[in-house]
């Protein structure tokens, strides 16, 4: 028997971001509000830290913070816009490196042309400043972008370009993973409609056999006048109500899942003598207002009557079902042929309990199918929270 703290519980800790509907709300109005904010906001603690950490005059602040809004807005819609969707969205790698060398380069030169309009325009007297905007004056095109420039230059265009990028990346993950989650659930919720297909058409196998040979032991007791027709009657009524109707439900109480599998159980015993080695032991004590996916169950104990009890005097099949803080048991075992593998039962059917298993309950559920010579074992549990 499986307990609670068996299960690992699987609860994606993006799930609620990836639930976001970008395509709804992230109109080019709300884009655009974004992306001002984005600018305003990094521009404006720039200039308050010029203004108050470097001691530069307000306007002068505002120039140097405007000069960096300036190469960052450029080289970031350049890369994001232009470059990435023809290089990169392209699987073009090298080009989306050489792309992005030559936005570094482009930061540098516009870089190089503003601190000389603020050299010529503005009255700097910080000396750390000062310094870097006499040597601007002095610089040629031909040395801002030679090679040397430019690897001094990596570091503080990094620095000055990593806040945009890094929240352009992290704002492209999550809608990302967003459209992908979404993907994924569109995929898992047709992948159950066709698992409801195919139980639909299981159950539409199953029970005309299972009606037929029913029929053909309630013909047998109503020749004999014997006393179990009309219940036999009342629990063949059950189980086909339950199969046709209820069981079309997603979930059903588990105590409706119960009194199924115990009717099938009855009805199939007729076809055995009253000495066959069947037990079914069900405990129900612990059943209370619980909802389980229905039928879940059903093909293992089918199978186990379709192929179990083929030995003369030797074949038996017992069934144990139990719930135990909130987690349903269930084991078969039945005798088999030794030459029937594992392969042999269940077919469509098992593949389909598999199937809806994994869909249902992900990380709640644990299933052993084992083959042991003489008998097949079956055990199932599932955490109904």
């Amino acid at each position: 028997m499986y307990t609670k703290n068996a299960f690992i519980s699987k609860k994606p800790f993006l799930e609620k971001v990836a639930t976001f509907d970008f395509d709804r709300y992230y109109t080019p109005w709300v884009r655009f509000f974004c992306h001002f904010t984005m600018w305003l906001v990094f521009t404006s603690l720039l200039q308050i830290n010029l203004f108050f950490d470097a001691d530069l005059p307000a306007v002068q602040a505002a120039a140097f913070a405007i000069r960096s809004l300036l190469c960052n807005l450029t080289v970031f819609y350049l890369f994001f816009y232009v470059a990435v969707p023809n290089t990169l969205l392209k699987s073009k790698v090298i080009p989306a490196l050489l792309s992005f060398i030559g936005c570094i380069i482009l930061w540098i030169v516009l870089n190089h042309y503003c601190l000389v309009f603020i050299a010529n325009h503005f009255n700097v007297q910080s000396p750390y400043y000062l310094t870097g905007l006499k040597s601007n004056l002095q610089e040629t095109i031909w040395y801002v972008i030679s090679p040397r420039n430019i690897l001094v230059g990596l570091v503080p265009v990094f620095y000055s370009i990593s806040p945009y990028f890094f929240t352009k990346i992290v704002f492209s993950i999550i809608r990302f993973y967003s459209k992908w989650f979404k993907s994924e659930r569109k995929a898992v919720q047709l992948e159950m409609d066709k698992l409801d297909l195919e139980k639909d058409f299981l159950k539409s196998q199953l029970n005309p056999h299972f009606l037929f040979n029913t029929l053909n032991n309630l013909y047998g007791l109503s020749l004999r006048a014997d006393e179990k027709t009309p219940q036999v009657i009342t629990q063949l009524s059950g189980m086909m109500r339950y199969t046709l109707y209820e069981s079309n439900a997603k979930m059903v109480p588990v105590k409706e899942e119960l009194n199924y599998l115990k009717n099938y159980v009855r009805l199939e015993k007729l076809r055995y003598k009253s000495n066959a080695d069947i037990e079914c032991q069900i405990d129900e004590t612990e059943v209370d207002h619980q909802l389980i996916a229905p039928l879940l169950t059903f093909t293992f104990v089918e199978n186990a009557f379709k192929y179990g009890l083929k030995k003369k005097n030797q074949g038996f099949l017992k069934i144990n079902i139990s719930v135990a803080n909130n987690v349903f048991n269930f084991s078969i075992l039945n005798d088999k042929e030794e030459n029937q593998k594992v392969s042999d039962f269940g077919g469509i059917g098992l593949g389909n309990v598999k199937k809806r298993l994994e869909l249902l309950y992900p990380g709640k559920h644990q299933l052993a199918i084992e083959d042991r010579g003489s008998s097949f074992y079956v055990a199932l549990a599932i955490n109904l929270q």
